[in-house]
């Protein structure tokens, strides 16, 4: 089994990382680091069990590393069983926009994951492979004008952009599997529990379980058999997530302009042909 893991460096990632070294055949790890920053890392890790290890830095603040993430991944494997969305940032004290001109949470935990998810496909459907978006709670308790992506018109505070750009993850997950052209893998998103991270931290005043914790409702999510389908997970408990990612309608307009703000910041032609 070939697992690919994105924000495997702190936090959850790190977490989950471990857990599924001595599981997976090859697992190919993210992170925004340096390959040199990481090797005590990756060195317990490729003790952990007779399977492969590889490791690929990429800034998601930059969509041009996400599309170089994928072209190395490719070198690596070619296929992938499992795709774990798990990179993500707290939302800035104060809007800030990425490289490529979006608002930088949006891009680093929503455009990010879905251009990724876009580019291995391929290398999902031989396997019947599945992708997992790690999102939040906190995606119940906002809205999203599909329309005003990138917080121009609205108003921007840190949590409020966090929980967008989880909610809309929850909804591409859903749309991925109802909604775009098939074959499509297997896709799920899910909420890993309140966890003690310094993400949790940078916007919230509160504890929270340990990464351990949130790393095995992940690997739990990742490695069940059967079908996800789309569901949202609270931990391990399918749930009902936020009603507007259940409306078909909303889902197409936020796959419409997602897939306009990947075009607008160099998408590939033959992408550019699957726009919803």
């Amino acid at each position: 089994m070939t697992v690919v893991l994105t924000g495997a460096t702190s936090g959850i990632g790190q977490a989950a990382a471990r857990l599924l070294a001595p599981q997976v055949t090859r697992l190919i790890l993210h992170g925004p680091q340096r390959p040199q920053e990481v090797t005590g890392q990756l060195e317990k890790l490729r003790a952990a069990g007779p399977g492969e290890v590889h490791y690929v830095h990429a800034d998601f603040d930059s969509l041009a590393m996400v599309r170089a993430l994928a072209s190395e991944i490719s070198k690596i494997t070619d296929r992938v069983d499992v795709l774990i969305n798990n990179a993500g940032r707290p939302g800035a004290p104060r809007r800030r926009l990425s490289h490529d001109g979006n608002e930088a949470t949006l891009q680093t935990n929503y455009l990010a994951a879905v251009l990724l998810t876009e580019r291995l496909t391929p290398l999902l459907l031989p396997s019947g492979g599945r992708v997992v978006h790690v999102a939040s709670a906190t995606h119940l308790s906002t809205s999203l004008d599909p329309d005003d992506l990138n917080l121009e018109r609205s108003h921007y505070s840190a949590t409020t952009a966090y929980a967008r750009s989880k909610l809309a993850l929850v909804a591409h997950a859903r749309w991925l599997v109802e909604q775009a052209a098939p074959p499509q893998p297997d896709t799920v998103s899910l909420h890993p529990g309140v966890i003690s991270t310094e993400l949790l931290h940078a916007m919230f005043d509160i504890g929270g379980d340990s990464v351990v914790h949130g790393a095995h409702n992940v690997v739990n999510t990742a490695l069940s058999t059967g079908r996800w389908a789309g569901q949202y997970l609270d931990e391990r408990r399918p749930v009902q997530p936020n009603p507007i990612t259940l409306d078909a309608d909303f889902r197409h307009r936020l796959a419409h302009r997602t897939f306009d703000l990947l075009h607008r910041s160099g998408k590939a032609p033959e992408e550019a042909e699957a726009l919803p």
